[in-house]
């Protein structure tokens, strides 16, 4: 049974952020509760989190913040860190399913009650004002939490020795962009992994093409394909092969054209 939490009513969580505008991370530290009047639960369907769960959901991720450098601005390799270790402890500690993870209100009250000085934190401010989506949950693939459990919950896979390996498969930036094509790719899990799985098995090859040239050309042939294949169809291990060849077949185009910046661009552009 899943985990209910508060949902921040749309007034007050408008209402709040409003009030974060330039206002540094540290400082909306002291914004920070468990708790809000104006926040209200999911009338069934699980048992609600009670104030203990909440602390220490609010204590795991301060300690992750804290040892990836909170509140000094975060570099790559802290954000890398930072987003693996919490999408890794959101989806096995927060007791979640999907259906309380897709509403946008649950994901508000963390970014705007529970936990707003770490959201300021991973998303700093610029030109004075924060990126509501970070916060507020308006579109989940762009909340600092919601994107981060999203991920942990399409690559969680419990044949893997560690079944969150995946995570580490891809860089943000390219991880993101499968991870956004919400239709396309990111609504089939099974692609998303296989996905990551061959991006990991192709490693170093040794040709001069680069990795993230194959990823994304890969991605802008799948991106075609899954427009009249349906993928519900196939088993996990037909899509990896699948996956495979287009990575094949991209590779090959890229070493008889060479490689510009063109081939790092975003596989929709």
């Amino acid at each position: 049974m899943s985990i209910l939490y508060p949902r921040l009513l749309p007034g007050e969580a408008e209402r709040l952020f409003a009030s974060f505008h330039g206002r540094k991370a540290e400082e909306l530290a002291r914004f920070a509760a468990i708790a809000s009047d104006r926040a209200v639960y999911a009338a069934s369907g699980g048992t609600r989190a009670s104030r203990d769960q909440l602390r220490l959901l609010v204590t795991d991720l301060e300690k992750v913040a804290s040892v990836c450098g909170f509140p000094e601005p975060p570099g790559t390799a802290a954000k890398n860190e930072f987003d693996r270790t919490v999408a890794r402890q959101l989806h096995e500690r927060s007791g979640m399913l999907p259906g309380e993870a897709s509403q946008r209100q649950v994901w508000a009250f963390f970014g705007l009650v529970l936990v707003p000085h770490i959201c300021a934190w991973r998303f700093p401010m610029k030109n004075g004002a924060y990126n509501r989506d970070r916060f507020k949950g308006t579109d989940l693939t762009r909340h600092t939490l919601a994107r981060l459990w999203t991920r942990a919950y399409v690559l969680h896979d419990p044949t893997l020795p560690d079944p969150y390996q995946l995570l580490s498969g891809l860089g943000e930036a390219d991880l993101d962009q499968v991870m956004s094509r919400r239709v396309a790719v990111a609504a089939t899990p099974a692609l998303v992994r296989a996905v990551v799985r061959a991006h990991v098995e192709d490693g170093d090859t040794g040709d001069g093409i680069p990795a993230r040239a194959v990823h994304r050309d890969s991605l802008r042939r799948l991106l075609r394909l899954t427009a009249f294949l349906d993928l519900d169809w196939l088993s996990e291990q037909a899509i990896l092969e699948l996956v495979r060849e287009q990575r094949r077949e991209s590779r090959r185009f890229i070493a008889a054209i060479g490689v510009n910046a063109a081939d790092l661009e975003d596989p929709t552009d």
